[in-house]
């Protein structure tokens, strides 16, 4: 089996190699993350907006261009939102791609989808439109001033305003991942030899994995959460630097004011960046770092949770997960965020995002011993899993300009 793999690596680098230039056709997709944030009516026409590739562009069975390569688009259309609800609209194209490092192509490319635009509200041309709140969603401030008892006139006031007021923008918050569409085919230079898509790097061997049970808990030990997902190796510090470099940050410390800022973030439909997580337990111990990107508002989060498992190799554990909206219990007078039970789905996102800093590689994925592949977490909310964990090693790297990270 290893000589015939041998064999047909080979004879795929003799292709490539006698091949001067690979066509990509149009139509090829490749998965993006943008690195700005983008509004429209804000940022005018011609704006250079700056993204990265998380696919490598592959033809036949080779890449020909890796993945974590920049990509840069220009705003074609930029209009905000008209009074009495007409929505804005937001227009990239996208126009060159570094295809190796200072190495730069030429592209005609377009928006294919958007982490966070509906399929409804994205053209095939990659024109977006502002999403449009539901007609009951704009109906309870009324409802809220008629049980109010309030006199026609501020009554009347106040339902011209939300029947008038502007639609929504249409946007792109940092950290948003999606994919773009060639428009026209791209002809890329071939390497001098085929990297096949499955091929591995060498990495140090890890330290031996001490025994765990892999899932958090509530602090009395009573109900299980969250499942164990991510294993890392290395430093609070590398730690910090890799999940800033990737554009996350820490989750403040729950207390009135955050608390507070996150609730009126949510009625204002605005972002809450750095909101408060919940506390969740792993050997009788509150998660030791947390981090989270924000989404276009309070109701969309991704998160992470680590604690320390072994201070002597370094190793960390964590959960992860993806809130995609809020839930309410009437009766507790609580509520909490809904989560995307594919947390699969969050896993690979942070391997990614992670690798894409240059400061953490995946090692492996491991299949942890008790790990269970369905359940429900401490708000009884239903996940799915393979079971597995990512293995990643995370290094030192210079942060971010402007930010502080803990010591080792």
């Amino acid at each position: 089996m290893t000589r015939r793999l041998a064999l047909l690596l080979l004879a795929a680098g003799s292709l490539a190699a006698g091949r001067d230039a690979v066509v990509l056709p149009a139509g090829t997709t490749v998965a993006i993350r943008f690195l700005q944030r983008v509004r429209s009516g804000r940022d005018t026409v011609g704006t250079r907006v700056l993204a990265q590739t998380l696919s490598p562009l592959v033809y036949d069975g080779c890449i020909v261009v890796a993945p974590y390569t920049q990509v840069v688009a220009r705003v074609t259309r930029s209009r905000a939102g008209h009074l009495f609800g007409g929505r804005g609209v937001l227009a990239l194209h996208f126009d060159s791609l570094e295809v190796r490092p200072g190495e730069w192509l030429a592209i005609a490319a377009v928006l294919d989808t958007l982490e966070y635009t509906r399929k409804a509200d994205l053209r095939d041309s990659g024109t977006i439109y502002g999403s449009r709140a539901s007609a009951a969603s704009r109906a309870v401030p009324l409802g809220i001033a008629g049980a109010a008892g309030l006199d026609l006139g501020p009554f009347a006031l106040l339902g011209g305003y939300w029947l008038a007021r502007r639609g929504p923008a249409a946007r792109i918050v940092t950290g948003e991942t999606g994919a773009l569409r060639l428009a026209a085919p791209l002809t890329v230079r071939a390497g001098s030899r085929c990297v096949p898509v499955s091929s591995a790097r060498a990495l140090p061997p890890l330290p031996p994995l001490p025994e765990f049970v892999p899932r958090s808990e509530t602090k009395s030990g009573r109900l299980s959460g969250d499942p164990i997902n991510l294993v890392f190796l290395g430093t609070a510090a590398d730690l910090d630097t890799a999940f800033l470099r990737a554009g996350w940050v820490g989750a403040q410390r729950g207390s009135v004011r955050t608390v507070t800022k996150e609730i009126v973030a949510g009625l204002a439909n605005r972002q809450a960046i750095g909101a408060p997580l919940s506390s969740q337990y792993f050997q009788g111990r509150r998660q030791d770092l947390a981090y989270q990107l924000s989404g276009p508002n309070a109701r969309f989060r991704h998160h992470a949770r680590l604690w320390l498992l072994d201070s002597l190799t370094g190793y960390w554990v964590g959960t992860a997960s993806h809130d995609v909206g809020v839930r309410v219990n009437p009766f507790k007078g609580r509520f909490t965020h809904r989560i995307n039970p594919d947390i699969d789905h969050e896993r690979e996102r942070i391997v990614k995002e992670l690798e894409a800093t240059g400061c953490a590689e995946l090692v492996e994925y491991r299949t942890l011993p008790d790990a269970t592949t369905w359940g429900r977490n401490t708000t009884g909310q239903s996940f799915v899993t393979d079971g597995r964990s990512a293995v990643i090693r995370v290094h030192a790297c210079p942060p971010p300009a402007g930010t502080l990270v803990r010591g080792p």
